[in-house]
């Protein structure tokens, strides 16, 4: 009899993709050709040297364990963040706690939310983060994306899925800005899927990641009008009830390597899931909460990464639109979500592959989704010389198979 070494769950997970492009890219490097990597979301710029300095000032001669909770320095900051860039209050109602990055905290709340009330099913966009369909499925809840198209504004409209599915979703994530296409949504948005939530007793988890990464001229008309600001929101903007953001230093300020970030809501539930995440054992090091903590109390530096990215995203948008590939800038985010090129005939593995053989890194829609194809993401991380030389490399391409 034949012997399961692993659950079927694991068995059964599928590759991860940045882990696949990973191996592209280290076979092409082993065989001494040019890479343009535009395919993982890791942006190719310094980290703000006061951050390094923190960190590396408070390196302990003794380690020691962190705790989940947090020093209280990082959660004043944190709470300086919210206050300066969403107007939200300290209040009893809503809790805080510093989470070891995002993707761990992301994975790890299905933990704690799938099976309340019976309700199993976890709600996510496709396409997506990949770590919200494994976090259903290791926390033996049941996946359930709802496909984001053009006809549907790339957003999850709750209200329209079958009344089983409503009255059994134990949560719902919502990702905007948008990874992999930098799709936004409005005030109004916000507060209908709040009031469906509250409705439907059913947890809003906000990723937030790319809050803070938006088109560079909404910086000049800021305003506490949620109704008028470009900026993207945050649904605790509007309420705490029975909503959970997951807010990140990755992107923000350029600490992916150092794993930080936060979740902030519903005190009930925050409350709960610190007493989870003490079992997790995901504290992040002192010493990064130090780095953390003058990273979240700035807004300076995240403010000239956005000037880069809103560059990057400029300079290679003329040659993407020449090509077809993409008719406008996101007004978030750094990614271009592009169209397969016709002669490809919507097999986006096949072009990426192809791709990858002139240098050039991407990722295809069938691997940041269940089942999409005919799209393709490029992550505008590598500096201009390299985005401009790779723009020159994708046009000969497209046109060779054209």
């Amino acid at each position: 009899m034949s012997q399961e070494l692993v659950n079927q769950t694991t068995s059964g997970m599928r590759p991860y993709p940045m882990e696949e492009l990973g191996r592209i890219k280290a076979n092409l490097i082993k065989e001494g050709r040019p890479v343009y990597d535009f395919g993982t979301g890791d942006p190719l710029i310094p980290t703000w040297a006061p951050i390094r300095e923190a960190i590396l000032n408070a390196i302990p001669v003794i380690s020691q364990y962190p705790s989940v909770r947090g020093v209280e320095p990082l959660r004043d900051a944190q709470w300086t963040y919210l206050n300066n860039r969403f107007n939200i209050q300290k209040t009893p109602d809503i809790g805080l706690i510093p989470a070891q990055g995002t993707k761990e905290a992301i994975f790890n709340i299905g933990l704690c939310l799938i099976g309340r009330g019976g309700k199993k099913h976890l709600v996510y966009p496709d396409p997506g983060y990949p770590v919200y369909r494994a976090s259903a499925l290791y926390s033996g809840g049941i996946p359930y994306p709802v496909r984001l198209t053009a006809e549907n504004n790339m957003r999850i409209e709750p209200w329209k899925l079958p009344v089983e599915i409503q009255q059994n979703t134990a949560a719902i994530w919502i990702n905007h800005p948008h990874n992999p296409t930098g799709a936004t949504v409005s005030y109004d948005y916000w507060k209908e899927l709040i009031a469906w939530c509250h409705k439907t007793d059913t947890i809003l988890l906000s990723d937030d990641c790319y809050a803070d990464i938006y088109d560079t001229t909404f910086d000049l008309s800021p305003t506490t009008d949620l109704a008028k600001d470009k900026r993207p929101l945050t649904p605790l903007q509007i309420s705490s009830d029975r909503v959970i953001a997951f807010m990140s230093l990755s992107k923000r300020s350029g600490m992916t390597g150092y794993r930080t970030g936060m979740i902030a809501g519903d005190a009930r539930i925050i409350n709960s899931i610190v007493q989870a995440r003490a079992n997790f054992g995901v504290g992040s090091p002192n010493f990064i909460q130090a780095g953390s903590t003058v990273a979240w109390a700035d807004e300076s530096h995240v403010a000239e990464r956005r000037k880069i990215f809103s560059h990057r995203l400029k300079l290679a948008f003329p040659t993407l639109q020449k090509l077809g590939l993409t008719d406008k800038i996101p007004e978030a985010a750094f990614y271009f979500w592009c169209k397969i090129p016709d002669s490809f005939k919507g097999n986006d593995v096949k072009f990426i592959l192809a791709l990858a053989d002139e240098g050039i890194i991407s990722s295809p829609s069938s691997w940041l989704s269940e089942g999409m194809t005919g799209f393709f993401r490029l992550a505008m991380v590598p500096d201009d010389e390299a985005t401009v030389a790779a723009m020159e490399i994708l046009t000969r391409f497209v046109k060779k198979h054209s």
